[in-house]
């Protein structure tokens, strides 16, 4: 099942109405409607009904469209993209572009809660940067507003903040406030040999993830152990539905479903991004260094990491040393793997993916799926360039539905104009160089409806008239 909604005409409408829909739809059973448009509401709907969700009760107050997948009773966890809170000189549009909206997560709630009943649990969220504000990233993306409308009605949907370490910083860098949580929310999954990143295991490979205590990285990765760290909530739940954003990514080229898995975890510095080095000493942060100079500022980044935040020498060293990687991030010169021969980040990413379909609640690996997956991705307004953290906004006004978040991610690579072959954390996802690694992931060449027609991907190609710019470092790489 792959459903497209594709409209520029789509805007996001504001909060002032808890984003409810402006029209009493038969099933709509929550009364309050919006007194301004609310096309995104509608957009909703329409994917649900397009890909012929509980066909025989559409138009009746009976619609169920997310009964064949939500049972009553059970817990969803809503996977969403708060990356980062909105900056001073940032833009709406630019904010838009790395954010999931709140009008997106409304609408999937409401029709979450009609098929989980009223002893069902939604909660949603997700593990941002660690110096991402929570409160302000909620108010941002008017998800405090989502929060606030459920809880009025004293319906079970909540915000969680799934991070178990979170040190905010103020405009200069210097360190606001430092909270950790409890640690018996914190579930470690060992794939081991079963890991991606196993074939990657080498004397010389030392994982890495920028703004982390380089020590902690490899006591998570090292040969043959591979460990995540996961929030309990997500593992607890017996659904994940995922809202990630249509957008680019330094790291793995698209930061769609499969990428968004990262935001399941509980400690950030468990996320292997790259390996130190150029490729001729292990490693993939960066193609080449004739002059030493960049392995020289990867060192001195791993000695700042070791100083403890908290201290006064730590943060300033890390302001000082933020500066410099600014400095050379402006010569357009790949660093901390932001580059197309990143052969760590994707791996990453597709071993969350596999956690949260075979993981049961207390971390064990099975080989039958543990949990459904759904994933609807936002691209109302979507990002390009410099994603995920700064991306520019594309008015896109589309949507993609699917029950397979492989076939979703390649559907979306195909409407930003890019080729999901060149793609590794979609190409491997679904087979390529051997085995699906995903629940029904083969499933690449199935029908796609877009606007109500049923296509094939070839003819998905051929309706794209803008594509997305890819990241520095991505170049002549994605193009179809």
């Amino acid at each position: 099942m792959l459903s497209i909604i594709r409209n520029p005409q789509i805007k996001y409408p504001d909060g002032a109405d808890y984003f409810s829909p402006d029209t009493h739809y038969p099933e709509y059973a929550l009364g309050h409607l919006s007194s301004r448009p609310n096309p995104v509401y509608d957009a909703v709907r329409r994917i649900f009904a397009q890909s012929g969700l509980d066909r025989a009760n559409y138009g009746a107050s009976s619609w169920n469209p997310l009964a064949e997948f939500i049972k009553p009773g059970q817990q969803v966890f809503v996977l969403c993209n708060f990356v980062y809170h909105r900056r001073a000189v940032e833009s709406l549009a630019d904010f838009w572009a790395k954010c999931t909206h709140a009008s997106i997560l409304r609408a999937v709630a409401d029709y979450i809660l009609l098929a989980a009943g009223p002893e069902g649990r939604i909660l949603f969220g997700n593990a941002p940067v660690q110096s991402c504000r929570w409160t302000s990233v909620l108010s941002d993306t008017g998800a405090d507003r989502v929060a606030e409308f459920y809880s009025r009605r004293e319906l079970p949907v909540k915000a969680r903040d799934l991070r178990m370490h979170i040190a905010e910083h103020d405009r200069f860098a210097r360190t606001s406030r430092i909270e950790r949580g409890n640690e018996r929310n914190a579930i470690l999954v060992d794939m081991g040999t079963e890991s991606l990143l196993s074939e990657l295991d080498h004397p010389k490979a030392k994982f890495r993830v920028t703004d982390y205590d380089p020590r902690r990285i490899e006591s998570f990765h090292r040969n043959n152990q591979h460990v995540y760290s996961l929030n309990r909530i997500v593992l607890d739940s017996d659904i994940i539905f995922s809202i990630p954003k249509l957008k680019t990514h330094e790291k793995v080229g698209i930061t769609c479903a499969v990428k968004g898995c990262v935001g399941s975890v509980a400690h950030k510095d468990c996320l292997a991004h790259h390996r130190f080095g150029p490729p001729n000493r292990g490693g993939d942060e960066y193609p080449s260094d004739s002059f030493g100079m960049k392995r020289g500022m990867s060192h001195l980044h791993d000695l700042i990491q070791r100083v403890p935040l908290d201290r006064r020498l730590g943060r300033m060293l890390r302001y000082s040393e933020r500066l410099m990687r600014w400095v050379v991030r402006q010569t357009a010169s790949p660093v901390a793997g932001s580059w197309s021969g990143n052969d760590t980040c994707w791996r990453m990413a597709v071993d969350l993916a596999r956690i949260l379909a075979y993981a049961d609640r207390e971390g064990v690996l099975s080989r039958d799926p543990q949990r459904k997956h759904l994933a609807l991705v936002d691209g109302i307004v979507g990002g390009e360039g410099q994603g995920p953290l700064n991306p520019d906004p594309i008015a896109s006004g589309t949507l993609v539905f699917g029950d397979d978040i492989v076939s979703v991610d390649h559907a979306a690579a195909i409407l930003m104009g890019f080729d999901p072959e060149a793609l590794p954390i979609v190409w491997r996802s679904a087979g390529g160089k051997g085995k699906c690694l995903l629940p029904s992931s083969a499933r690449r060449d199935e029908p796609v409806i877009l606007n109500g027609e049923s296509i094939d991907s070839d003819t998905l190609k051929g309706t794209v008239t803008r594509s997305y710019r890819p990241p520095r470092g991505w170049e002549g790489v994605m193009r179809v």
